[in-house]
C-alpha cells in the first residue's frame, strides 16, 4: 500500500515508472566527461571539497552533466541542494560517504556491509532540510557523546515509506512502518534499528519549532500511527513539498516554512491548539520565554521578577510553565544549554569551568557539574574536552544551523 500519490512516488522512486522528461529536475552535478561548465555557481565549499574528494577530481572541476554521481546545489538556493546514488560508486567509497554523512551525526552498524548502498536527495526551504533516502538494514544510534561533540540540536520529524524501524534503547518498546510518523530530537540520546528502508524526513531547528510545541523536550523516539487523520495530514504535506519545492523560487519556498513548522506542531501537540491560532495565553507564554532568554545571566532572574514583569500572578505564572517542569526548573534548563554553548566555543577557551558556571547562575562548581551531567550524560570537562578536540582539527562552531547541516553531507 502506498501513501503518497503516483505523481510523487515517480519522484520519489517508490514505483519503478520513470517520470517523463518534463518532471525531470535539473541538477548539478559532480564528475568527468563532456559537460558545460557554471563558473559562477555559488557551490557550498565544504561539499564541494567532499565530492571532488570522492570522486578524485580537482576541486575546481564541478560541472553539470547527465550522469549520476553525486549533486550538489547551493544552499543559498531552494530547491534541491544535494542528491547522491552510492550504486556508482566502488562500496569502500559508499560506505566512505555514509560514514561522512550519517557518521557525523550517528554511530552506525550496517547488517551486511558488503550489499551497503544509499540513494539519497535533500531540498530546503528556509532552514528546513527535507530528505529522501534509500537504504539498506543498520541500526543508528546518537550517544551523548555525541551531543557534547557537535551540538546539533534540531527535530527530526519522519515518514517511513517501505521498510520497518524499532526502537532500541531498552526502555520502551516502539516500531514504525509505512506512513507512521517518527520524531527524534538530536539534543537527547537515542537509537534504533532499521530493515532495508525507504524514508523522508524533514530536519527543523529547534527555535522554529519548540515555541509552538506543549512539552518540546518530549518529543524524543515517539511513534504516532498512521491512522491518526493529523499524521494523514503532514505526510500529505510533505509529499506535496518534496515533489514542489524544485520548482519554487527562494522567496515561495520560505513561504512554506511557517505552515509547516505550524503542523508538525498542531500534530505533535495531538490537535490545533491555540498557540497555533495566536491564542492569547500562547502569546504571552513565549514572551516571557524570550525574556528569559535575554536575561538568563541575570543573576536576579526568577519567578518573583517575571511575575512583576508581565504583571501576572506567581500561580498563573507556574501554570503557563508547568509542561517545562516549572518557571525554576526552565530557567535552569535554558541556564544549562547556553553554558553548554559557551563550553564547546572556542571564543571562551580561556575561561575556567567554574566562571562559566557562575555566569550562568552555578555559584557552587559541583552543583554546576551535577546539574549538567544529569541533563546532558556527561561533565562540563568532558564536553569542553571533545570540543577542543574539534578545535585542534581547525573546526569552528558555525552560529549557522543550515551550515552545519550541509556540512555532514545531506
Amino acid at each position: 500500500m502506498s501513501f503518497w500519490p503516483d505523481s510523487v512516488c515517480q519522484g520519489l522512486g517508490v514505483i519503478t515508472t520513470a517520470p517523463s522528461a518534463a518532471q525531470r529536475w535539473p541538477i548539478i552535478q559532480m564528475g568527468r566527461g563532456n559537460s558545460t561548465r557554471y563558473p559562477a555557481l555559488a557551490i557550498n565549499v565544504t561539499l564541494l571539497k567532499y565530492a571532488c574528494k570522492v570522486f578524485g577530481m580537482d576541486q575546481g572541476g564541478y560541472q553539470v552533466m547527465k550522469a549520476k554521481n553525486a549533486t550538489l546545489m547551493p544552499p543559498e538556493k531552494s530547491g534541491l541542494l544535494f542528491d547522491t546514488d552510492t550504486r556508482m560508486l566502488p562500496l569502500k567509497k559508499a560506505v566512505a560517504f555514509w560514514q561522512e554523512s550519517a557518521g557525523s551525526l550517528y554511530d552506525f552498524h550496517i547488517a551486511a556491509p558488503e550489499s551497503f548502498y544509499t540513494h539519497g536527495r535533500t531540498l530546503c526551504f528556509g532552514e528546513i532540510l527535507l530528505n529522501y533516502c534509500v537504504s539498506v538494514e543498520q541500526k543508528l544510534s546518537r550517544s551523548s557523546y555525541r551531543i557534547g561533540m557537535d551540538g546539533f540540536d534540531h527535530y527530526e520529524v519522519q515518514f517511513f515509506l517501505d521498510g520497518i524501524w524499532r526502537r532500541g534503547d531498552g526502555k520502551l518498546e516502539a516500531q514504525a512502518g509505512p506512513g507512521d510518523l517518527i520524531v527524534h530530537d538530536t539534543a537527547q540520546a537515542h537509537a534504533g534499528s532499521a530493515s532495508d528502508f525507504t524514508n523522508i524526513t524533514l530536519f527543523v531547528p529547534r527555535y522554529l519549532l519548540a515555541p509552538l510545541l506543549n512539552q518540546p523536550d518530549e518529543h524524543n523516539m515517539r511513534v504516532i500511527g498512521s491512522h491518526n487523520p493529523l499524521v494523514g495530514l503532514l505526510r500529505s504535506h510533505v509529499s506535496g513539498l518534496f515533489h514542489a519545492l524544485p520548482s519554487l523560487d527562494p522567496l515561495q519556498a520560505g513561504s512554506m516554512v511557517l505552515p509547516t513548522v505550524e503542523l508538525i506542531a498542531a500534530t505533535l501537540n495531538g490537535a490545533p491548539r491555540e498557540e497555533n491560532q495566536r491564542g492569547v495565553k500562547a502569546a504571552q507564554f513565549n514572551e516571557i520565554r524570550r525574556y528569559i532568554d535575554q536575561h538568563v545571566l541575570d543573576q536576579g532572574l526568577s519567578a518573583e521578577r517575571l511575575a512583576v514583569a508581565f504583571g501576572i500572578s506567581l500561580r498563573k505564572l507556574a501554570y503557563l510553565f508547568s509542561p517545562e517542569g516549572g518557571i525554576a526548573s526552565y530557567i535552569q534548563k535554558r541556564r544549562l544549554h547556553f553554558a553548554r554553548q559557551c563550553l564547546r566555543d572556542h571564543r571562551h577557551a580561556d575561561k575556567s569551568i567554574a566562571d562559566i558556571g557562575l555566569e550562568h547562575g552555578f555559584v557552587y562548581p559541583p552543583n554546576f557539574t551535577r546539574a549538567f551531567q544529569q541533563t546532558y550524560g556527561m561533565t562540563p570537562r568532558e564536553t569542553r574536552a571533545m570540543a577542543r578536540r574539534t578545535w585542534l582539527g581547525g573546526e569552528r562552531e558555525s552560529p549557522s544551523w543550515f551550515y552545519r547541516a550541509s556540512r555532514w553531507g545531506l
